[in-house]
């Protein structure tokens, strides 16, 4: 691994881990095998994919193309529960430096002066033939060019997101430069392993990248097959470079011949699929599921994880009545946050779950220990909260709309409505299609209310585009002086420590959730749960941004065992 040396704090906290960079090493007692079908329910299952190119900016792109289109860098499983143990490999956009490793990357250098990310790509990788898109051909230092460079001149990219890159260049076959305007200690989830950052080749676009039957990446599999609103089918990568040493001997990956990754939007029929064999792994199930599926199947493996998204009833902030805070927080006080945790989640839900979960625990406030005016939100007091309202001038309440994904159960929504009636205060729900939902929060053209899923990303992203003005994913309209000159001058100075940054991103996160942008709701415990013929896994979901990859290459199925359990 080639580092430089640099004389700045910032800069050097991500250079003084160790990343492996050549294949994963981990002990198993069992003969891994080759071939067979790896059925799964991903962590968004209930979703078609939303768009195959990269240069569409949506935040499911890692999951839909993740299999085929690889990125700079990602998670190292050696360092999860099959190894180390340090991470659990659970987040939907958290990578700790210290636990990641080079995917097209080999190795890679910062530069102070002048200011510069320099690549080292991996050489003996190679494009994946398409007839009629593209032959077969090396990966190289141009293809990041160009991919890079797409994303970043793309109509839907999002602000501030890539800006700090003044230019991308091709040093030589295989070593790209990425030249800075300024330092972002976020860098690695920005361009390595984000949500919108796969390399994608130039000959798709040119045959025309959003049809699936066009892609064609550098990864472990290959698209074969798409069946809107049924599943997604992949096939093994003979030409793929990647490799598994296990007890001492090297496998080429991936392990499984097939994988197919089902589409099913209603919950019982997803834990059905699962208990019956039809799916040899499920990775999001509610507790209630897990109980029944335990019953209806003991056999099967499983493991607890918290939601990797907050949910959240925003209230856009430059609408009356909700530009008046008295306001948001009377909504706040309004809703029994416990009574949804205990009936709804079945005790299995966390109070305080966004801006940041439990399991950032760099960066998570505890309830106990917030200020009082962030804390007060949390608690239920409906007389108070009517207080609130006539201070603001609503004594006898109002009527706001809120747009839900149809994909939502409506078990909270229908809580928050009952509980908001009891203050006076009407809500009218309007459930949309989920694609024509998240349109609206991408244009602004949401109502006052709006129920908003979001994942909990990692310490500098989290801040960013939530609550920092002008931002994609701040539906809130919040714009806030103090949050944007504190973020923008925290990612950027080098002078900061990770623990420094980090703490700042801590303060800033009360900081905007005392403000009441949102009814912040709990955050729920699912489960993962796979058959036993499922081998080399542990319960990891992604090793990138929404991207399973990562975790599906190196699993592989015991075919003798799965026959011998009747299936």
């Amino acid at each position: 691994m080639a580092r430089k040396s640099v004389g700045l704090t910032m800069l050097s906290f991500i250079m003084m881990f160790s990343l492996l960079f050549g294949s994963a090493t981990f002990s198993t007692a069992e003969e891994p095998q080759y071939g067979g079908t790896l059925t799964i329910l991903d962590v968004v299952a209930m979703l078609n994919p939303i768009s195959w190119d990269n240069e569409a900016w949506v935040w499911k792109h890692g999951n839909d193309t993740g299999l085929f289109y690889e990125h700079l860098f990602e998670g190292d499983l050696d360092k999860g529960p099959r190894g180390t143990n340090e991470y659990p490999f659970h987040a939907s956009a958290w990578i700790p430096p210290s636990v990641m490793k080079g995917e097209l990357v080999e190795s890679y250098e910062v530069q102070k002066d002048p200011l510069a990310l320099i690549f080292h790509l991996r050489k003996g990788v190679y494009w994946q033939e398409k007839p009629g898109v593209m032959e077969k051909r090396e990966f190289v230092a141009d293809d990041v060019v160009y991919s890079m460079n797409r994303i970043t001149n793309a109509r839907k990219a999002i602000p501030t997101y890539v800006t700090f890159v003044e230019k991308w260049e091709a040093k030589d076959k295989h070593t790209v430069v990425a030249h800075l305007k300024e330092w972002n200690a976020n860098w690695a989830y920005r361009i390595g392993w984000g949500y919108y950052d796969g390399i994608q080749p130039p000959e798709v676009e040119k045959a025309g990248a959003q049809d699936w039957k066009n892609v064609a990446g550098t990864g472990p599999f290959m698209l074969t097959d798409y069946k809107t609103g049924h599943s997604t089918t992949y096939e093994r990568n003979k030409d793929y470079w990647g490799k598994a040493t296990i007890d001492g001997k090297e496998y080429q990956l991936p392990f499984v011949d097939k994988v197919q990754a089902m589409i099913i939007k209603d919950p019982q029929t997803r834990s059905s699929a699962l208990t019956t064999g039809k799916v040899d792994l499920a990775m999001t199930i509610s507790k209630a599921d897990m109980e029944s599926i335990k019953k209806s199947a003991p056999d099967i493996k499983w493991k607890k994880r918290l939601d990797t998204n907050g949910y959240m009833l925003v209230l856009r902030m430059d609408t009356k009545p909700f530009d008046d805070v008295r306001v948001r927080r009377a909504l706040n006080l309004a809703v029994n946050q416990q009574e949804i945790i205990d009936s709804v989640f079945e005790g299995e839900a966390e109070l305080v779950n966004y801006p940041y979960p439990v399991t950032f625990k760099e960066v998570y406030t505890p309830y106990n220990e917030l200020p009082p005016v962030a804390q007060e939100l949390f608690s239920y007091n409906p007389e108070k909260a009517k207080k609130l309202l006539a201070e603001a001038g609503y004594p006898n309440g109002f009527t706001f709309k809120a747009q839900v994904a149809n994909t939502s159960t409506m078990d909270v929504e229908s809580m928050v409505v009952a509980y908001l009636a009891q203050i006076g205060v009407t809500l009218e729900l309007e459930p949309l299609e989920y694609p024509s939902h998240m349109s609206m929060m991408f244009k602004k053209t949401h109502g006052p209310g709006y129920f908003f899923s979001n994942d909990h990303g990692n310490p500098f992203a989290t801040i960013r585009k939530n609550f920092v003005t002008g931002q994609t994913w701040n539906p809130y309209m919040m714009s806030d002086k103090h949050i944007d000159e504190t973020f923008f001058k925290t990612v950027s100075d080098t002078s900061l420590s990770q623990e420094e940054g980090f703490a700042e991103m801590k303060k800033l996160a009360v900081y905007a959730m005392a403000k009441a942008p949102a009814i912040w709701l709990p955050g729920a415990y699912y489960y993962v749960g796979w058959w036993p013929w499922v081998k080399n896994y542990h319960g990891e979901i992604r090793t990138g941004a929404h991207r399973p990859a990562g975790v599906i290459k190196n699993i592989w199925i015991d075919q003798e065992m799965k026959k011998k359990m009747g299936h």
